[in-house]
Parts: C-alpha cells; structure tokens; sequence
C-alpha cells in the first residue's frame, strides 16, 4: 500500500533531469517547487498607518496570486525620502500560527530587541513582511492545520513550500511599482522557518540582492542522515528534492551575492554537521566565482534563537552591503 501511495505522488512530482552540480538552474528549481498561481499584473490596497515613535507601519492587502488576497506590512523612516533599499522580513513558524508578519514589529521570545521593523528603519531603509500561507491574517478564525494546507497543495500538484515562495517573489513584483523602492537594494532576512525561507527565496530570485539567514542553514541531507526530518513541519518538505538536487546545489545559486549565515552550535534544527561542510564549501565556489569574501557563515554560541552576538552581526552586514 505504502509502494502504491508513493509512485502516487512522484506521478505528481514536474519532471526534473538529473544534473551535474553546475548545470543545476533556477528553472529546475521552479520545477521542483511545483506551479504557481502567481498574478502577471500585482497590485494592492492601502488599509491603514500606525505611528511606532520613530517609524511608521503602513498595513496593505495585495493581490499576488490567484488565490487569496495577502495582507502586508510597511515600515518606514519618519526622517527618510527618496528612494531607499528594502528588507523583505521573513517571518519563523514557531508553532505560533496567530503571529506572521506581526513578528517585524512585535518580536517574539527567540528574537533580540528591539524589533527588526525598528533596526531596519533606523538604517534608513524601508522594511516589507506578508503572512506566509496559515499565518496571522491568513490562519483563519479557527486556523487551517499546516498539515491539511500542504494536503491539499499537494493534491493540486503544488507544494506548499513553493507557494510559500512564490507569493514573496509576487511581492518583490510588487515593490517595483512603487516610487521609493531602490531595485538594486532588496535585501532578504529571517529567523528559522524565515532564515530558510530567506535563502530559498534568494536562490530562486536573482533581484535579491543581498541575503541573512539567521538559524536557517538546514541541510535535509544531514537532517535524514541523522533521524531529524520531524525538526521541521511539512511546510520545508519538497518532493523529490534529494533525488535531483541537494542544499548545496540550491545554496550555490545565490553566488555571487552577499549573503551572511548565521547558526547556534547547539540547534538541532540546523544540525552542526549541516553547516559544517556547508559553510566551507560555499566559501570555496564563491572564491572560485572570484567574490571571496561575499559569503560569511558562522557557526556561533547559542541554540536556536537570535542572539546578541547575531543581531550586532548582521547589523553591520546590512548597513554595509546596502548603504556603501
């Protein structure tokens, strides 16, 4: 029975060839990620404006995908005009399904203060987070089970990673219509479900241009090596993933841009073997690629949380790789 249900969903898997590590694209990945429901033409709505003292939180409705309508946050500078670059927020699943984009300007226990909307705002740039598929605004009054959202994504051929990426590069879509967005300057961060998501989403979108991952740097090969696939909920799990490709080869997609990895030496999320020969490794393409110093992996004191140590690191990482 178990043979029948697996040939079932690999018949749903897009056909994906088996390449070498340097032919291995972007548009394999897409595959891999299932079809989308992506909006050609994006838009959204203003809702509202909050005062937070030194920076404004503006809330959106846009429209990314064919779906469902994706609320959004906007923080900003009172003392800033003009074009300025953009950190796309990625928020952490947490188990917390009630909290999604919130996460920007509110924190949670795992994350230092204050927020990132008030770190990022206080460099001078503007700071944008969606609710992921599930969370905050999209969970629902008594919440869809992640679970049965990856079910029925699954169903239709999709996965509910891929959707998951896909509505944050509808909304980068969306960012190049607006007036103040400097293109050259979009900037992904996160923290464990948003550390991976960050790189995941860079990997696939080129106008990303600089990348953090905070207790993000996962690979699935080590995590099944060493019974801990259950770390994670459904939501990571692509199909056929380690059959076509593997962390590396995704990771390696993102040279030769900036990119800052972060991870505790006691989180077994990010199992230490994982970025252990992850970290080397793509420091050696990236010297090979002739940008020696634009990957800094560190493997530092801590589980899996953000701690001090991190944010004054990828504090000065920004404001160095988006304001010199």
């Amino acid at each position: 029975m178990f043979g029948l249900c697996l040939h079932w969903v690999l018949f749903l898997i897009p056909k994906v060839k088996e390449v070498s590590i340097m032919a291995f694209t972007r548009q394999d990945l897409k595959k891999l990620l299932g079809p989308d429901e992506r909006l050609e033409n994006v838009s959204g709505e203003f809702l509202n404006r909050e005062d937070h003292g030194t920076f404004v939180v503006e809330r959106y409705q846009l429209h990314l995908n064919k779906l469902e309508s994706v609320p959004a946050l906007r923080a900003y500078s009172k003392t800033v005009s003009g074009k300025r670059p953009i950190v796309i927020y990625l928020h952490s699943h947490g188990g917390n399904f009630p909290l999604g984009k919130s996460e920007m300007i509110n924190g949670t226990d795992y994350l230092q203060n204050p927020s990132f909307a008030k770190v990022i705002t206080d460099m001078g740039a503007d700071a944008w987070a969606i609710d992921a598929w599930g969370f905050e605004d999209r969970a629902g009054s008594h919440g869809v089970k992640e679970s049965e959202l990856f079910k029925e994504f699954l169903l239709e051929g999709q996965t509910l990673w891929g959707m998951r990426l896909f509505d944050q590069q509808s909304l980068i879509d969306y960012l190049s219509t607006r007036p103040e967005v400097n293109m050259d300057k979009i900037a992904t961060i996160g923290m464990s479900m948003g550390g991976m998501e960050s790189w995941w989403l860079a990997a696939l979108e080129p106008r990303v241009k600089v990348v953090v991952d905070i207790s993000g740097q996962t690979d699935l090969s080590v995590l099944k090596k060493y019974r801990l696939l259950d770390k994670h909920n459904f939501y990571l799990y692509v199909p056929g993933m380690l059959k076509y490709t593997s962390t590396l080869e995704i990771q390696q997609l993102i040279a030769p841009r900036p990119r800052l990895s972060m991870v505790g030496n006691r989180d077994l999320l990010c199992f230490y073997p994982g970025p252990e020969a992850l970290n080397p490794a793509l420091s050696k393409y990236y010297a090979e690629q002739g940008h020696p110093d634009n990957f800094i992996g560190k493997i530092m004191t801590g589980g899996h949380q953000e701690t001090q140590e991190m944010r004054a690191c990828w504090t000065r990482f920004l404001k160095q790789q988006l304001f010199n």
